[in-house]
């Protein structure tokens, strides 16, 4: 059983040689939720042998570019993949419209469901549950509204 963190990226908002842009994935009972998507992402999930397919729950914070401009290769490359689950984006509104620009001007098909959640940047608010952990949403202080996330173990049966 793990609850595990693996950081794909912690630098500002330029990428170096040796730091990626924000990213991470928490690990809860073979449960992957990616936390920010900052650009070079997905080859930082390559890197770490996590499988795109395994990932159902993408959780942004805020709109600062160095949070979400990986966002869209990601979902481009999971149709790629042929991925038929659905997927989950806990986000600002303001990112609803580029994520279904994106699906709308898509060249052919796309495999799979994408359902995109607002987050209230003002209140703590539940976000997402399962028999294993409850998801909340939090303000934090920032330049722009944005969101910090506690993903919280339920007591085991």
């Amino acid at each position: 059983m793990r609850f595990e963190l693996t950081i794909l990226g912690s630098s500002s908002a330029l990428p170096t040689s040796e730091r990626n842009l924000t990213a991470h994935v928490l690990n809860v009972y073979e449960r992957f939720f990616l936390i920010d998507c900052g650009e070079g992402t997905q080859i930082q999930l390559r890197k770490n042998r996590i499988k795109f397919g395994r990932i159902n729950h993408i959780f942004i914070s805020h709109l600062h570019g160095d949070h979400f401009y990986g966002l869209f290769g990601l979902l481009s490359s999971f149709n790629l993949l042929d991925r038929k689950e659905d997927l989950h984006i806990y986000a600002p509104e303001g990112l609803k419209k580029g994520i279904f620009y994106i699906i709308k001007n898509y060249e052919g098909a796309w495999n799979y469901t994408i359902h995109v959640h607002a987050l209230n940047a003002h209140k703590k608010e539940k976000i997402y549950e399962d028999k294993r952990v409850q998801v909340y949403s939090f303000p934090l202080k920032h330049k722009i509204p944005a969101c910090g996330f506690l993903f919280e173990e339920k007591p085991r049966e």
